[in-house]
């Protein structure tokens, strides 16, 4: 294998660290002043930990990033030694058998069973799982093949038009469950040549475990023809401690022509750093080595310093408190003498004085105190006379209050509304799981009748039985929709963003929704592919629920229109029926969770949906006129390859 040099990428997604933006508080916090002067150090000493942590592992996926491709590097060369050496003892072993004089005289002879004898002999020594003889005629005079695989071999042996092979080969010969390295050599004595001999190792699970010293890291893996996985290090020859291994098209055909490529493949459902060797000889097929990075000590350091992080703020933390709380009593108790006298001095008790002898600030505040007191007196007189100054001005102040109110009316409203939202989410999850159990018992029950009825006479002669089995399958289908729109209501996940084809997916779900007879699609895509920033199931979702929608509106037949355009930085896709349209009272409560014109339906799945668009930053409008239709219109913000880099 030829290795040139592989370019390192630049670290991905997960060195970008999104915009941190500070929360607001909905309330004023009312802590008193020692938790203040605790939380004023605990605060800054947690946020620089916080800051500290974050570029900290960022550095660290950095540098794993770097040193998993030159680790890469390593084992790379190291599996293109150990292949260099299996080929090379398959050769030595092609060489040393087709040079045996013994075997060329039984084949010139021929003597079949001496030769099936010298075959079995070599087979033992080398440890080979092909092994065969052919006359200069291309006829066999004895083979010992690998059990369970039928290949026609000598179409692969490359004999010229008299049965002869005049060169040394080696070539690689897939089959099921791995690939074989075949040899072919002619077998000549001092008459020219007297036939040829054929030898071959499997390279299976077993030979790539050897080739990678029994390791679990790095994994080794051999793909086929259709890139797929033939045959991987697994440490263990148990095929039950196996697990799924998808290589990632794009690199594998870089690889296939004829260069390494290191990109990723998803191994036992996790995303792995991979890189894919090439591999070609002679005329067989071309096939890849595919080396899997599973583990990384550089991403243990930072799983391990994030739990050091987390460990030395809960440790700063508690000493900082248990030092704040000693020295904040001793201030406190001075303060609180302080509140002591603002107490009496408010319940009218003026002639009360703060004993302090100190010559602090403390002491300095208290004198003051005292003054403030005596001083309280002559500005009673002056409140009076201000009480009335006042009452003439809170006639005037009466309509900014009326006003006021008004707004104060509008914001219960509103708070009542997100109130019985929350408790609606909160019902419909517990509703959910309690109804999906015994959903799922009855369900099990009517396919144990169906099996045990459909051994017996009892579906044929009893067609009532078979109805009802089936009216009840149907509605515990219903009540699974119902019970999959409330935990969709209640849990709607943060978008995996990606480029997404607007009508791939329109395409998908339009294939997903069964469109009734007598109603006709209109497709309007436009001359380009639009694409935007989303993820694509919460999408398929949305239009599943949109055009389900549309064609339940068309009981009669119609027309769906599903029309893609863009408009300035975002993308609009209209879906529009011809059904009865929405009358103005229902419009206003459309999107308004449990609200529903439909017999069967729970009435969220349009809120589940100006829910999912709303987390896309984007946009559920509708539009509609009774008699003539309604269109839904999403609005998503177009994708920015830019912003990508």
């Amino acid at each position: 294998m030829n290795l040139p040099h592989i370019h390192r990428h630049p670290a991905g997604d997960s060195d970008h660290m999104p915009g941190f933006r500070w929360p607001r508080l909905p309330f004023r916090p009312n802590f008193c002043l020692s938790t203040k002067l605790t939380l004023l150090v605990v605060i800054p000493l947690a946020m620089t930990l916080a800051v500290t942590l974050p570029l900290t592992v960022t550095g660290l996926n950095k540098l794993a990033s770097i040193t998993s491709t030159e680790r890469l590097e390593d084992e790379i060369l190291l599996v293109d030694k150990h292949f260099e050496q299996f080929k090379n003892d398959l050769e030595r072993a092609g060489r040393e058998i087709s040079r045996d004089p013994i075997l060329v005289a039984a084949v010139r002879d021929p003597f079949t069973q001496r030769v099936k004898s010298i075959l079995n002999s070599y087979n033992i020594r080398f440890g080979l799982q092909h092994l065969e003889v052919l006359n200069d005629k291309g006829g066999s005079l004895g083979q010992d093949l690998y059990a369970g695989v039928e290949v026609d071999w000598r179409s692969k042996y490359a004999l010229n038009a008299s049965g002869q092979t005049e060169a040394e080969t080696t070539k690689m010969v897939q089959i099921l469950g791995g690939w074989f390295l075949v040899s072919i050599r002619p077998l000549r004595d001092s008459e020219g040549i007297v036939g040829s001999v054929a030898v071959g190792k499997l390279i299976d699970f077993n030979s790539l475990a050897d080739m990678n010293f029994g390791r679990s890291d790095p994994l080794l893996m051999l793909l086929g023809a259709d890139d797929s996985v033939v045959a991987a290090s697994f440490p263990s020859g148990d095929k039950s401690t196996h697990f799924l291994i998808e290589p990632e098209p794009e690199y594998v055909a870089a690889a296939r022509s004829g260069q390494i490529s290191v990109g990723w493949a998803m191994v036992d459902g996790e995303r792995r750093r991979t890189a894919y060797v090439p591999v070609a000889l002679g005329s067989g097929s071309r096939s890849v080595f595919a080396v899997s990075l599973t583990k990384s000590p550089v991403v243990s350091l930072r799983d391990e310093l994030i739990t050091d992080h987390i460990m030395v703020i809960a440790a700063l933390s508690i000493l900082v408190l248990g030092v704040g709380y000693v020295v904040t009593q001793t201030i406190t108790k001075r303060i609180m003498r302080l509140r002591d006298g603002a107490v009496e001095i408010g319940n009218g008790n003026l002639s009360f004085t703060i004993e302090e002898s100190s010559n602090d600030e403390m002491g300095t505040l208290a004198r003051e105190f005292n003054r403030m007191s005596d001083r309280l007196n002559e500005k009673n007189t002056q409140l009076e006379e201000a009480n009335l100054d006042l009452e003439l001005r809170v006639s005037e102040r009466t309509e900014e209050l009326q006003q006021a109110n008004n707004q104060l009316i509008e914001t219960q409203i509103q708070l009542v509304r997100t109130e019985k939202f929350g408790a609606l989410g909160e019902l419909s999850a517990g509703v959910a799981h309690d109804l999906r159990n015994p959903l799922g018992a009855i369900r099990n029950g009517i396919y144990f009748l169906k099996s045990r009825l459909a051994k017996s006479s009892e579906l044929s002669t009893e067609p009532k039985v078979a109805e009802y089995l089936k009216v009840m399958d149907e509605r515990i289908t219903q009540c699974d929709k119902i019970i999959e729109d409330l935990i969709s209501f209640t849990r709607i996940s943060t978008p995996v963003y990606s480029s997404v084809a607007l009508s791939e997916v329109l395409e998908s779900t339009l294939a997903r929704v069964e469109t009734p007879g007598g109603i006709s699609v209109i497709r309007d895509y436009g001359e380009t592919d639009v694409h935007v920033q989303a993820d694509p199931l919460q999408l398929l979702r949305v239009f599943t629920n949109l055009i389900a929608n549309a064609n339940e509106a068309m009981l009669d037949g119609g027309e769906l229109t599903v029309a893609v355009r863009s408009v300035g930085p975002s993308a609009e896709v209209a879906i529009t029926d011809t059904g009865p349209g929405i009358s103005p009272e229902g419009l206003e409560k459309i999107f308004e969770p449990l609200y529903t014109t439909k017999i069967q339906g729970t009435g969220l799945g349009l809120s589940v949906c100006q829910q999912v668009i709303s987390k896309h930053n984007g946009s559920l409008d509708v539009h509609s006129k009774v008699g003539e239709g309604t269109t839904f219109t999403v609005s998503l913000p177009l994708f920015d390859a830019s912003s990508q880099l």
